[in-house]
């Protein structure tokens, strides 16, 4: 299972490359001098670990937030929010489809753990993704082996990665799009949820699809807080 991924994306690429696709490709990919990296006795990493005077130079605070390192914190804290909600509805989905058990606290110590490596080496920030993780089980990954073997061909592939240079996004983004769209044409969840549930379900769905992430979460926040006060106000009146 999966083939189809890998000759779909290899023939998108053989096409851009034999007749000059103009759309948008993946583009360039940043690569290690063949000495930079870490050395493990025989195995070396090609990584970099950048020295505290790195840690501290945050170039995307003045691209990005006009120099604002509140601005950059609040942003990241929402981030990890987001991402976090993101992890639990990939876990508790597996775990409701393909009977594979987790654990909350497990979870957050490990995309802490990962996002502390990923900013010592000056990587984009972890995150979990449902929608990649549909495609890895689209391919066939059954256990949690197929996430570490993943990880390792990333790592050691680096250097060879330029070969994906050429590769449309939209081969990629149509990969994705066949793994979720069964899931957004029918989202059996949501449309099993009532009440409030199914009222803030689905405007944060709503408003995530119409503008981005971070505003359907917040929007979704919002909307749950004003019917939960609404609800507790009401209550009361009942009561007295």
């Amino acid at each position: 299972p999966g083939s189809e991924v890998v000759l779909a994306t290899a023939a998108a690429t053989v096409f851009s490359v034999f007749y000059g696709y103009e759309g948008g490709i993946v583009g360039e990919i940043p690569t290690l001098d063949s000495d930079a990296g870490l050395s493990f006795g025989p195995i070396k990493i090609p990584i970099e670990v950048m020295d505290i005077k790195g840690l501290l130079n945050v170039p995307i605070a003045e691209r990005c937030f006009g120099g604002s390192m509140v601005k950059l914190f609040i942003t990241a804290a929402v981030f990890s929010a987001i991402n976090f909600l993101s992890i639990v509805g990939i876990a508790s989905g597996f775990e409701s489809d393909n009977n594979v058990s987790w654990s909350a606290p497990r979870e957050l110590i490990a995309q802490g753990v990962s996002n502390i490596a990923a900013g010592a080496v000056g990587s984009a920030p972890v995150s979990g993704s449902m929608s990649r993780s549909l495609v890895s089980r689209m391919t066939g990954a059954t256990s949690k082996l197929g996430c570490i073997i993943t990880a390792l061909l990333w790592i050691y592939m680096m250097p060879y990665m330029s070969v994906m240079s050429p590769t449309p996004k939209a081969a990629l983004s149509a990969v994705i799009v066949s793994a979720v769209v069964k899931n957004v044409v029918m989202p059996k969840k949501l449309l099993a949820l009532k009440g409030t549930d199914f009222i803030v379900g689905v405007g944060t769905a709503a408003t995530t699809a119409i503008t981005s992430p971070t505003l359907g979460f917040g929007a979704g926040m919002v909307m749950y807080i004003v019917i939960s006060v609404a609800a507790g106000k009401d209550s009361k009146k009942k009561v007295a």
